[in-house]
């Protein structure tokens, strides 16, 4: 990436959304701070692979037979549990789309369920919830109570307003399954499919492969249902994906138990979809690392799990904490990280994930937003290495999101973390940029 372009892009960055970071960790378990209006942002669009044949690798597996939670949201005319969150009584809410018919809208955990007409109704495509609701809602005053923690723009004004881990958010959201007849225009996923051609060889002939995760909070799965431990139990976007793999291969998942300080943790039992081989999942992301944490951790954490199983696919998810670090010294500390994997496992190839955005405009901003082109400089100059890897763009995917709803409806703490629909929206990119919905028949 010229300069130039590199300047562009930063200044464009900077004028739509400042204020933005990712999937920092360390915040507070439980209740106490609250959020207000988002500033609006436009998509962060980063540099696209100019060979066609990056994205092509047909696979025999057809995209329908995917698990719901890998149905991609980005396309088609139906929505499986988007998550909203009403403040008080009466409000409206826009989703992804405008609503053509509810099909259902339940509790988070799923054991509820709402009736249209009394608990809300559908108006020019956004939902309403009525004044005699029985759809908890929080309440404005609790909302813009908060402890000092998150400090947001809101009208103009910095609030102080509601946030926490658990389900101090998902007490209050609620999943809606709709259909609707608009298309996708925002953010699209480059697929990268083709590039990674040792693992799909792999994969294709039956061979055994091994898949490390090396991440902050949202890598290690927080605020997936599943590792804070309660329902619906939803697993993070890691184990989606890699699960969706086995899915199409006819492999077993093998969860690596890693027994390090801070990582979360795996599912109790393999996952079996086929006896063709085994994927070996390792994640060792740890909350609230930086990438400099990534680094000097390193050996402890990612070569000793490299040496003993090696290594097919690294995807490093770092740099959500790195709010205070410069947009280069963060792509530069992703470099040493893969050049450390590479010295072992010479054959590997890479993900870089960008980081995921903290709330518009609070205090939790920094330079995160700007991390993104840094990376597909990264990943192309690596890629004119020899060396297969691709940046997937969460930070995009982001930002174009929250073109269409409010961070509170698809935040786990109303921070830094996605809740288990925001998850699945992540889930969506790695898996276009990793496999590609449109190589599925």
């Amino acid at each position: 990436m010229s300069k130039i372009i590199k300047t562009v892009t930063i200044l464009t960055v900077l004028a739509t959304v400042l204020g933005f970071a990712s999937c920092a960790s360390g915040t507070n378990t439980g209740s106490n701070t609250n959020t207000g209006n988002d500033t609006s942002t436009d998509i962060i669009e980063p540099a696209e692979a100019t060979n066609d044949m990056y994205s092509y690798r047909p696979l025999n597996y057809k995209a329908e037979d995917l698990t719901w939670e890998l149905q991609n949201v980005f396309s088609g005319g139906y929505v499986k549990n988007e998550t909203v969150m009403f403040i008080d009584k009466g409000d409206m809410k826009e989703l992804l789309y405008k609503i053509d018919k509810v099909i259902s809208v339940t509790s988070y955990s799923g054991k509820k369920t709402y009736t249209e007409g009394s608990d809300y109704e559908v108006v020019d495509g956004k939902l309403r919830i009525t004044e005699d609701s029985k759809i908890p809602c929080i309440t404005s005053k609790k909302y813009y109570a908060g402890d000092g923690t998150l400090v947001v723009n809101v009208d103009g004004e910095r609030k102080s307003v509601y946030w926490g881990e658990g389900t101090v958010m998902t007490n209050y959201q609620v999943n809606v399954e709709y259909t609707h007849s608009d298309t996708w225009n925002g953010y699209k996923q480059k697929c990268y499919a083709g590039i990674y051609e040792k693992l799909y060889a792999k994969l294709t002939a039956g061979e055994d492969v091994t898949i490390l995760f090396y991440g902050d909070s949202c890598t290690y799965g927080a605020a997936s249902s599943f590792a804070y431990g309660y329902s619906p139990n939803q697993y993070s976007y890691a184990l989606l994906v890699t699960n969706a793999l086995a899915d199409i291969f006819g492999y077993t998942v093998h969860y690596e138990k890693v027994k390090l300080s801070g990582t979360g943790p795996v599912p109790r039992k393999d996952y079996i979809a086929g006896d063709r081989g085994t994927i070996t999942y390792i994640n060792t992301s740890v909350g609230g690392w930086t990438t400099r944490d990534g680094v000097s951790n390193f050996d402890k954490h990612a070569k000793p799990f490299i040496e003993k199983h090696g290594c097919d696919l690294f995807i490093v998810d770092l740099g959500g904490n790195d709010g205070g670090l410069s947009p280069q010294a963060t792509a530069d500390n992703d470099e040493q990280i893969i050049n450390k994997v590479r010295e072992i496992a010479p054959d590997a190839e890479f993900v870089i994930m960008s980081t995921l955005l903290n709330r518009p405009g609070s205090n939790w901003a920094g330079n995160d937003a700007l991390q993104e082109p840094y990376l597909v400089e990264l990943s192309e100059k690596l890629r004119n290495e020899g060396v297969p890897c691709a940046v997937c763009g969460i930070t995009s995917m982001t930002a174009s999101v929250l073109e269409h709803i409010k961070f509170e409806d698809f935040s786990g703490n109303n921070i830094n973390h996605p809740n288990d629909f925001w998850a699945r929206l992540y889930a969506n990119t790695l898996f276009e940029a990793l496999v590609g919905y449109e190589n599925l028949n």
